[in-house]
């Protein structure tokens, strides 16, 4: 398996994620730079006959990680590969006596035994469109750091103790200086007050980023050897085609192999399982669930429909096309310009006073823009980042990133203490595409129900579902409510829906019925074309903006697509249709009931798994 050396002409493959941006990797070794390393990555990298591979960071968890084997197979090519600091240390350590070069302090630790858990190097990061940023501290930093800080007397070995273990015993995406030494604070006030007060004043030109300095350990000694003009390392072990090697690579090998380079006894490679680096990505280190649709907020047993219809489908439809008749081209200029390039009715506006509860709101059985309906609520002028830090800072939630850059792509999930999470949202430049969707708010942030009441038109309504959204120049892709209707409340900040009747649902190309994301349209409305060859040129929607202090009734069925410009704050009410029969189309309903069921039997499993494995709101 060895008679094949690697191309010297042929840049080393690095594999670098949160560890070190890869403009300064640059500065260092001139490389093809890669996410990083997950099942497959290796393995596909190594048949490209590169100078050399380094691994420094690597996914895990929950997208499946670099196989030992893939290593042991680039080495069996002759390939030299490097691991540092983070994944790369891990199986440097574990692979060093076949051929795999261990590098820097990290790598060395585990080598020896010192460190043996995966928990020292994981951390919390920003997804590829946030280049990675971490957003936790890896324990191993934590450990260099605080051995920096007794070496120079800023504190001493006992209160460096105590606070090495109260980090390793916290969440390792709750691992940062400041929630450590608050709780170390709390714990010992008075005879650690000195000693924590001056770790923090020396903590921004003291700490170390071990991490960091062996991934710029590793990239200058693979730049030597490169330079050296070194050949392949010797090859010490036989290479097994194992059952499940070959159930690796067996696929599409003419497509992956170089040109008459197909692997010996498999009739060449392949690519990975779908969770490859074609799709959406998860994580790295860090416990995400891929996925591109959010579940309900509650999904509760039994069923209820509206209220007999006084106007058909049908009439409604003519009403809504009357509208948009009268409607005018919106400004195209920000957001998501292809939609407001549409010709769109306006939705009719009534005062709360005037709405005698939600049998009248729901007998329209159209959108209503209510004003005046959250007048006494506090969380108008509360609601702040500074009072949100006071009041839920400590408080997980799960934050959706999406790491194509595109809210009309995939998304994972990732639990984030709302105080980083904010952090994120009031950071100078472009904003990350992140959002907290759809939180129940009763159950993780009950503190903040205090701030809110339930608005007089509302009055009537069974058990109501309440959610909170928080985020800065958000999309939420087109979608309609099959089962429970939706009262969005603005607190802060505006947010422009674009609404479409039932009758339009056959021209906006939703998911199939047995898909979790059902009721979600495919259309990408950032780049939907105008004119007469739209999709949308026979539809009929509506638009609004929905302003602080504003609320939309929106109803069973209607689709919307809602963007929140700027930086804002809203809560959803959700229930179910008071009374009466379901009103709508046998199809649509079929096909309501059919994806409700998919979506029960398949992401709600997945998504309470999630919160009890991440422990969400504690």
């Amino acid at each position: 398996m060895g008679g094949v050396n690697p191309d010297a002409r042929r840049p080393p493959v690095v594999f670098l994620g949160p560890t070190l941006p890869v403009a300064e990797a640059a500065r260092i070794l001139a490389a093809d730079y890669r996410p990083p390393a997950e099942l497959g990555s290796v393995y596909r990298a190594a048949r490209e006959r590169p100078a050399a591979i380094g691994i420094v960071d690597g996914y895990f968890e929950r997208v499946p990680a670099v196989w030992h084997k893939e290593i042991l197979y680039a080495l069996s090519l002759g390939v030299r590969v490097y691991g540092a600091a983070s994944m790369g240390a891990l199986r440097a350590a574990e692979l060093a006596e076949f051929g795999m070069i261990p590098v820097g302090e990290v790598a060395e630790q585990y080598r020896l035994g010192v460190l043996t858990d995966d928990d020292e190097v994981a951390v919390l990061h920003a997804p590829t469109q946030g280049g990675y940023r971490p957003l936790s501290e890896p324990m191993v930093n934590i450990r260099a750091t605080l051995a920096a800080a007794v070496r120079e007397a800023v504190i001493g070995e006992e209160v460096a103790a105590a606070l090495a273990a109260r980090a390793k015993g916290m969440f390792y995406p709750d691992r940062e200086w400041g929630a450590l030494l608050e709780r170390a604070g709390e714990d010992d006030p008075a005879a650690a007050a000195a000693q924590l007060a001056r770790l923090r004043a020396w903590l921004p030109a003291g700490a170390v980023d071990q991490k960091r300095l062996d991934a710029e350990r590793l990239l200058a000694e693979m730049g030597r050897w490169i330079e050296s003009g070194g050949g392949p390392p010797p090859v010490t072990f036989p290479f097994e085609q194992t059952e499940n090697w070959q159930q690796l690579v067996v696929g599409d090998a003419a497509a992956a192999a170089p040109t008459g380079d197909a692997l010996p006894g498999t009739g060449g490679g392949g690519v990975v399982d779908g969770r490859s680096a074609r799709g959406g990505r998860g994580r790295e280190e860090s416990g995400a669930v891929n996925g591109d649709g959010r579940p309900g907020i509650r999904n509760r047993s039994g069923t209820s429909a509206p209220r007999p219809p006084e106007d058909t489908p049908e009439d409604i439809a003519a009403d809504t096309a009357a509208d948009t008749a009268d409607g005018a081209p919106a400004d195209t200029d920000g957001g998501t310009a292809g939609w407001r390039a549409l010709r769109a009715g306006e939705v009719p506006r009534r005062h709360a006073d005037d709405i005698g509860g939600v049998r009248e709101l729901e007998r329209a059985r159209r959108p209503v823009l209510v004003e005046g309906a959250l007048d006494r609520w506090p969380a108008l002028e509360r609601w702040n980042p500074g009072y949100l830090r006071e009041k839920v800072g400590r408080t997980r939630v799960p934050v959706e990133f999406y790491p194509s850059g595109s809210y009309y792509g995939s998304w994972v999930q990732a639990p984030l203490r709302m105080d980083r999470y904010l952090d994120i949202l009031t950071s100078q430049g472009e904003a990350e595409r992140c959002y907290l969707a759809q939180v129940p708010l009763l159950d993780l942030l009950p503190e903040l129900a205090e701030d809110l009441s339930v608005p007089g038109c509302l009055a009537g309504a069974p058990e109501l579902g309440l959610a909170l959204f928080v985020g800065r120049d958000t999309v939420t892709a087109l979608h309609y409510h099959s089962n429970e209707q939706a009262l969005l409340c603005q607190v802060s900040g505006a947010k422009d829906v674009l609404l479409f009747p039932p009758s339009d649902h056959r021209y906006l190309n939703h998911h199939p019925w047995y898909s979790y994301r059902f009721n979600f349209s495919r259309i990408d409305f950032s780049a939907v074309p105008a004119g007469p060859n739209s999709p949308l040129r026979h539809t009929t929607p509506l638009r609004v903006t929905v302003r602080a202090g504003e609320a939309l009734y929106i109803p069973l069925y209607w689709g919307h697509l809602v963007e929140g410009p700027g930086t804002t704050s809203s809560v959803t009410f959700f229930w179910r249709p008071t009374a009466g029969r379901t009103w709508w189309p046998p199809a649509m309903r079929l096909r309501a009931a059919a994806g409700g069921a998919v979506r029960r039997r398949l992401v709600s499993p997945v998504s309470e798994a999630f919160s009890r494995r991440f422990g969400l709101g504690g």
